[in-house]
């Protein structure tokens, strides 16, 4: 399975059109996702479920009561797109992963690609996706604490993947500098020594 979505992921990344549709695409599809968060938050007084990094069970029952009438019908709306919106983001942060360490020459990154490592980011996809089924099956229950308990557990699991896969981004962005630093030196060295 790693292996299919690995070479799915170096064929995105080996176009560079490609490569840019989807960080654009990506851009678009935080600004969607933020204007269906913004026009629920007008209705309703409070941010949703979703973007409340720090929601506990607590909170989600005292905002219970502001998902009702037309904010409940937004909830709803902006919850069919969050099942769209981690897919585009999550294969952007996978695609940018692999496109970094494929640019590198060392033979660290060319591991890590071997290991399937970009492919791991695309768990969070997963793991929004069962939280959005739980925090949808908590209104819809009137906060069961089963759902509730669920939901904030795939929360936590998608925060955890979004930090992780933030962070081999970074990490594979900085390895890839220093590469290019170390490989423009060597070059230098040589031209010096040709002279």
């Amino acid at each position: 399975m790693i292996t299919y979505f690995m070479r799915r992921l170096i064929h995105l990344s080996q176009r560079g059109w490609l490569v840019a549709s989807i960080v654009l695409l990506n851009g678009l599809n935080f600004f969607l996702l933020f204007s269906l968060e913004s026009r629920f938050q007008a209705l309703s007084g409070v941010p949703t479920f979703d973007t409340q990094n720090d929601l506990t069970s607590n909170r989600l029952l005292e905002q219970l009561p502001a998902y009702t009438g037309d904010a409940r019908t937004a909830y709803l709306l902006f919850s069919a797109y969050d099942f769209l919106f981690p897919v585009l983001a999550g294969l952007t942060l996978a695609v940018l992963i692999t496109l970094f360490l494929q640019l590198n020459t060392w033979k660290l990154p060319a591991r890590l690609l071997a290991w399937g490592l970009p492919a791991f980011a695309l768990l969070s996809i997963l793991w929004d996706w069962l939280e959005n089924i739980g925090l949808l099956a908590s209104l819809v229950s009137d906060g069961q604490p089963f759902w509730i308990g669920w939901a904030l557990l795939f929360k936590q699991l998608k925060l955890l993947w979004l930090i992780l896969g933030s962070g081999s981004l970074t990490a594979a962005f900085a390895l890839l500098m220093v590469n290019l630093v170390s490989r423009l030196g060597t070059q230098q060295l040589g031209a010096a020594h040709r002279r």
